[in-house]
């Protein structure tokens, strides 16, 4: 697939068929993570893949609990129906995290001062290479925050070392739904450029 192809069909995929993922995808993924530019080059991140399914029910649990202490359902009654739409599809993911047929958390090096503004800057370009490797194979991905809520739970749960933040957590399978793909609405780029000043 060409990558502006890639780039420009991504959509967030939460709904996922049962079928299981080929190791050799899963491979071929994370190789592509790790092709990503990082600070100084120091390629400080890893990333978790988590296939076992009492494993995936165990985080998709904890996931669940996050969402609900963060009272974010309350947006899927927002006024404007895109919102709501899209907070709805985050609700059915948070209530089925653990059936996602693969989970993957990409995990960064904090060092003594703990995690930073910029320590993403090391991380989420990997995580964009992963979910644009995926999207070339047909494979779904959405990348989200919220396990944040219950991160120390789950880092018990995988052993992650203290010095590790979980920068994401990206479920990852063949799409429910044969539209899942195509063009997305964004706003067009002249809207968002500007030259030599801002404004």
């Amino acid at each position: 697939m060409d990558l502006l192809e890639a780039i420009h069909t991504q959509r967030a995929v939460r709904r996922f068929k049962p079928d299981p993922v080929p190791q050799d995808a899963i491979t071929r993924v994370i190789d592509s993570a790790i092709r990503a530019p990082s600070g100084g080059n120091r390629q400080h991140w890893s990333f978790v893949v988590i296939q076992n399914p009492t494993l995936r029910s165990q985080v998709g649990q904890l996931y669940k609990a996050a969402w609900d202490s963060g009272d974010i359902s309350r947006f899927t009654h927002d006024p404007n129906p895109n919102t709501a739409r899209v907070y709805k599809s985050a609700q059915y993911l948070a209530e089925r995290m653990g059936e996602a047929p693969v989970l993957i958390i990409p995990c960064v090096e904090t060092g003594k001062q703990g995690p930073s503004f910029t320590t993403g800057a090391s991380i989420y370009p990997a995580v964009q290479n992963l979910m644009l490797a995926a999207r070339s194979l047909g494979l779904g991905t959405v990348i989200t925050t919220i396990h944040m809520g219950r991160e120390k739970e789950i880092k018990e749960l995988i052993g992650i070392p203290e010095n590790v933040a979980t920068a994401a957590l990206v479920p990852m399978g063949y799409p429910a739904s044969d539209d899942a793909f195509g063009p997305v609405r964004r706003k067009a780029a002249s809207e968002v450029i500007y030259i030599d000043r801002w404004g």
